[in-house]
């Protein structure tokens, strides 16, 4: 809600002004930013809707990766550990971005393409996420070392509303290794780790738990059952998120009110559960309705 936010609080670039949205709004974390590894060759475009999405790539030749330089990542580290200082002293905490191989390459392809060329040149395809990885561990070794977020979120999304892009099988045998050698730098240097994903869970979680995430983001209202959700997963992992921005957008404060206590009383019945959109809020949501979210998670009392 980039909108949202200019008015409110002003300048988004300006990290003063995300603690005070953070303090505004009751939440604990505040975000420093992505860390751009230059391995996205993916497009996104409008519609009608607002929203961006994906819409294709460029990545057809291993080379396009591997010949993209690494960035400077030294300015980014001066301005984070300012940045970082003015959260912690604030009382708040902070989180980074990274890519996951997945999503990145998915996206730098587009998905006709990516499933094709898993099928037809799957050797292609992790070369492909062993780069993103790579860059990922060199990533961690520097920027995430020297800055020492309190939590690193990765951005997988990997997923429909009826499960996972590709056979649950081929998904653990792309991802799992080059995953697990990625988080045990984070394991070295004690920062938790977290995911991102849209989409059915279902397949993600358990590999997830398996690589030791302490929380998973998206929960998405529209392709998983919440309870169900918590019942076989609550006590091994954090769930986050589980509100529907379209239904944040077109309900009233007082509904959403309603449905945002049923949210937490159904996703805390075992003590682990962040209330959050299942997606990034979108500026087509009104203020209003937004705001009466967010007061009801902090009105929230489970008595």
């Amino acid at each position: 809600m980039h909108e949202f936010f200019k008015r409110r609080y002003g300048d988004s670039a300006d990290v003063r002004n995300r603690i005070m949205m953070a303090k505004d709004l009751g939440m604990a974390i505040v975000n420093l930013g992505g860390v751009s590894t230059n391995v996205h060759l993916g497009r996104r475009e409008g519609t009608s809707t607002g929203i961006d999405r994906y819409a294709g790539g460029a990545l057809d030749d291993i080379r396009q990766l591997e010949e993209r330089p690494v960035p400077d990542w030294d300015p980014l580290i001066e301005r984070w550990k300012h940045e970082q200082g003015l959260i912690r002293d604030s009382g708040l905490i902070s989180w980074v971005i990274l890519p996951w191989c997945f999503h990145a390459i998915a996206t730098s392809m587009g998905l006709k393409k990516f499933v094709l060329r898993v099928y037809r040149d799957f050797d292609f395809v992790e070369r492909a996420f062993e780069i993103v990885e790579e860059r990922n561990r060199l990533a961690i070794d520097t920027v995430v070392r020297e800055v020492r977020p309190d939590v690193v979120l990765f951005d997988g999304d990997c997923a429909y509303k009826t499960g996972l892009m590709v056979n649950p099988s081929i998904f653990r045998k792309l991802v799992y290794e080059r995953t697990r050698l990625t988080v045990e730098r984070l394991r070295r240097i004690d920062i938790p780790y977290t995911f991102h994903s849209d989409g059915k869970l279902d397949d993600v979680i358990p590999i997830l738990i398996d690589l030791g995430f302490s929380m998973v983001h998206g929960c998405e209202r529209l392709a998983n059952d919440l309870p169900d959700l918590v019942e076989r997963f609550g006590d091994r992992i954090v769930l986050a998120g589980n509100m529907d921005i379209g239904f944040l957008a077109s309900s009233t404060p007082e509904a959403i009110r309603r449905e945002t206590f049923q949210m937490l009383d159904q996703g805390s019945r075992r003590c682990r559960y962040v209330a959050a959109c299942n997606t990034s809020p979108m500026d087509f949501i009104p203020d209003r309705n937004y705001l009466a979210m967010t007061r009801a998670i902090a009105e929230y009392d489970r008595g």
